[in-house]
């Protein structure tokens, strides 16, 4: 009896479950890198509504906020984020802490807090170099103040 050149039915066994094993661990690092990547892409905009909101809340005209806490949502990158920002007292009276926490739903945890001060603005405006209404501002003339327009030279006849 002749025996045959081929693979046996144990061996093709074995090389496919060892394939199957490298082919799900292939698959699984595969997953857990777009995971990453969405989640990371997520982080990134979260931080970009945080920032945005601290800004807006730090150039709010209002002229001092109290201790709270404000909510809303704002929409970036086709998405509705959940933001919150808290004001608080700090050691300084003539600061507030402010703590912006964005989420991507409600109850999510949090995907960028950020923490900023806001500083009390002054009592009265600063005072202007020269105020319109300085007599010693009025008395000066042009030729005063730049003496090397409409003058001719002494050389000249």
């Amino acid at each position: 009896m002749r025996r045959s050149t081929g693979f046996t039915l144990l061996e093709v066994l074995v090389a496919l479950a060892v394939l199957a094993i490298a082919l799900s661990a292939i698959i699984n690092a595969a997953t857990q890198s777009i995971a990453s990547t969405a989640y990371l892409r997520d982080q990134t905009f979260a931080s970009w509504v945080a920032l945005n909101k601290i800004n807006e809340l730090l150039l709010d005209p209002e002229p001092w906020p109290e201790e709270g806490s404000l909510q809303g949502d704002t929409d970036l990158a086709n998405r509705t984020w959940r933001w919150e920002a808290r004001f608080a007292k700090t050691d300084e009276p003539a600061l507030r802490r402010l703590e912006v926490t964005v989420r991507r739903a409600e109850q999510a945890s949090p995907l960028s807090v950020l923490i900023a001060f806001k500083a009390k603005p002054p009592e009265k405006p600063p005072a202007e170099d020269l105020p319109n209404d300085d007599p010693a501002a009025k008395e000066q003339t042009s030729e005063d103040r730049h003496p090397s327009r409409n003058s001719t030279p002494k050389d000249q006849p």
